[in-house]
């Protein structure tokens, strides 16, 4: 979605105000005008301009006490003031008060649209670092899957090199794109993809996961929201939708949105224009959108659960990333990735996989998908004793007769994990303890590489012994040293 740079022309000659207006309007810009301070300043109060040319010497109002005004508005426009004083001291005066430049009377038409411009890209560059820091100050400290490199894609399929020649299509233009698939396929990879083959690569891919993202909260953190426009909203604060000014917005789990949200969304979409929580005022965003979800979109909309115009308008471009048991091919090609990455991150640069090994991950369906091979080889890299993982580190073997010795085994030698048929299902907290026990057990009770492997803190984990150690008998756990 372009836009136009936004430009208003504040000149209390009648004939040079539309002069000036007329030609910048040629030149590609959204051209508006006012004749005076005061009515700049309205303007400015109810519409988002990018740009305001601005004559220093009026009735009224002069141009340096506008300019003044101007600089207190919550995320000001960029000021260029006009001035027929040829003299170095009321430029250097208007800067001084916050202008970006001054240009002197006559200027040439190029003049003033390259100094618009420059202008232009410094307004959008501190609202993107204002709007990418309050995001990371937002998530903790996270920034939601940015990455400044071009993601891999490894693969071997046929069907996969025609999605990536696809995706390759996609980057070069600037339309919507919706990426369909189970969980664990690499949704998210492909979305990075694109971003970083787009002409907005330049930008850091903004991404919010819309599962995640509470309905009461949409709007504000989406559109972002002014200075008291609810309780506890003690500083004004931009969007999702400004950070990505520019740049991509990635929506994962879009299936997820409530119909709410989906009417805000689809807003959006249609007219690239939103208001901040709390405001009046309209303002504008050049975002590329891209959505991913591992929902049926279509069985959705028929079923009444996500609105059909969103859904044509999120449709433009279509990418289904198929699961990895109907692309065998790829996983030798994956397996071969994530062990390299394996060896750096863990310096080991000898570590491999036997013969077996390689044959079980072949031969294994993966309902977990790309996610699942990732992470089975991260957590067979980080338990390893020596440079040689065996087929049993991998995948337990599939007949049943290694299945009962293996579930024998694991009755006789891991703390807590034995079952009986005749129990009831395990509640989701048995079956968290019984996991952490099992890695601790793996890991030869050393908490730091248990707590890696599991993907939580050394904190909590020592927090969660501990509570193991109140329900079973005092001294039953190891406690923290």
């Amino acid at each position: 979605m372009s836009r136009k740079i936004r430009v208003l022309v504040v000149d209390d000659d009648a004939v040079l105000r539309r002069v000036v207006s007329e030609q910048i309007a040629k030149a590609g810009f959204d051209a508006r005008a006012a004749g005076s301070g005061e009515e700049a300043l309205k303007l400015l109060g109810d519409a988002d301009l990018d740009v305001v040319l601005l004559d220093i010497r009026m009735p009224g109002l002069s141009g340096l006490d506008a300019l003044r005004e101007i600089r207190k508005l919550d995320d000001p426009p960029e000021v260029i003031m006009l001035t027929a004083d040829t003299s170095l001291g009321t430029g250097i005066e208007a800067m001084r008060h916050g202008a970006y430049d001054y240009l002197t009377k006559p200027s040439t038409l190029d003049e003033i649209e390259a100094v618009i411009r420059k202008a232009d890209e410094k307004r959008r560059l501190v609202r993107q670092n204002a709007g990418l820091r309050e995001a990371v100050r937002a998530r903790g400290g996270g920034g939601g899957g940015n990455s400044d490199d071009a993601p891999a894609l490894v693969f071997n399929s046929r069907a996969m090199g025609d999605l990536v020649a696809l995706a390759e299509t996609a980057a070069r233009s600037d339309s919507t794109v919706i990426i369909t698939g189970e969980s664990g396929t690499g949704k998210d990879v492909f979305a990075r993809f694109i971003h970083a083959r787009s002409a907005r690569s330049a930008q850091p891919v903004i991404t919010v996961n819309c599962a995640a993202l509470p309905e009461a909260l949409f709007e504000s953190e989406f559109f972002g929201h002014e200075r008291g426009a609810f309780t506890g909203a003690g500083a004004a604060k931009p969007g999702l939708i400004e950070a990505a000014d520019s740049s991509t917005l990635f929506l994962d789990e879009v299936g997820e949105t409530a119909p709410a949200t989906q009417a805000k969304l689809l807003q959006f979409l249609e007219e690239g224009r939103f208001r901040r929580v709390g405001s009046t005022r309209d303002r504008a965003a050049d975002v590329r959108i891209i959505a991913a979800t591992n929902r049926r979109l279509a069985e959705e909309v028929a079923a009444g659960r996500f609105r059909s115009d969103l859904f044509y308008r999120l449709n433009v471009i279509s990418l289904h990333v198929t699961p990895l048991r109907e692309r065998a091919e790829d996983v030798p090609a994956l397996v071969e990735h994530f062990l390299a990455r394996n060896r750096e991150r863990f310096n080991r640069p000898a570590l491999d996989l036997s013969d077996e090994a390689r044959r079980r991950l072949e031969s294994y369906d993966w309902p977990g998908n790309v996610r699942e091979l990732r992470n089975l080889l991260e957590r067979a890299a980080a338990l390893a004793t020596g440079d040689r993982i065996e087929a049993e580190q991998i995948l337990p073997a599939r007949d049943n007769s290694t299945d009962t010795a293996a579930a024998n085994a694991n009755a006789n030698t891991s703390p807590d994990t034995s079952t009986s048929a005749q129990q009831p299902p395990a509640t989701l907290e048995e079956l968290e303890r019984q996991h952490i026990l099992r890695v601790l057990h793996e890991t030869g009770g050393n908490r730091e590489r248990a707590s890696a492997v599991l993907g939580i803190s050394a904190r909590t984990l020592y927090r969660k012994l501990r509570e193991y150690e109140t329900d079973a008998a005092p001294g039953a756990l190891a406690t923290e040293d």
